[in-house]
């Protein structure tokens, strides 16, 4: 009984040491800078927590109850590299526990601040590329969305709509 008790454990802790390598190797592989000609795997991950409007940190929601959840915060991490290489690595919107949002506000206060104009830059960038998609990720800001209006395209427009009238009845 005790040498399986003994066989046992030593395998448990051969399970954790593996685990614990594989978790290393992985940080090792997939943290590493995408820059062209870089490729340092030094990055650094920076996480920002952005509290919705009238939201604070406190043991009560905005309508007055008592809470264990914040259930509207928007986390962002960044990946930075030594090279000067910014990225928006992930967007989450899952509630975050109040323990944790404690934490975070007595020991890491930076993290409900995004002051950083290049942080707030590549933000930007990446949160236009995800929803306008990447054709549009290197657009003029002063130009317009709107198509130019002629005729030609009002024709068209409303001989399809009367086609698809007409094809119905």
């Amino acid at each position: 009984m005790n040498a399986l008790f003994i066989l046992g454990a030593v395998v448990v802790m051969a399970a954790i040491a593996l685990y614990w390598y594989f978790c290393r190797l992985y940080k090792r592989i997939a943290r590493r800078c995408r820059k062209k000609d870089c490729g340092r795997t030094g990055v650094k991950r920076v996480c920002k927590i952005l509290l919705p409007p009238g939201e604070a940190v406190s043991w009560r929601s905005p309508a007055g109850r008592r809470r264990w959840f914040i259930r509207r915060p928007v986390k962002l991490t960044f990946t930075i590299c030594k090279c000067g290489w910014m990225e928006l690595a992930k967007i989450d919107t899952d509630p975050i526990s109040l323990w944790h949002a404690l934490w975070v506000h007595w020991f890491h206060r930076e993290q409900y601040y995004l002051e950083d104009p290049l942080l707030i830059v590549v933000a930007q960038q990446r949160l236009r590329q995800l929803y306008l998609g990447g054709k549009h990720s290197n657009l003029d800001p002063q130009a317009s969305d709107t198509p130019p209006l002629s005729l030609r395209t009002l024709f068209r427009d409303s001989y399809e709509e009367l086609s698809e009238v007409i094809e119905s009845d």
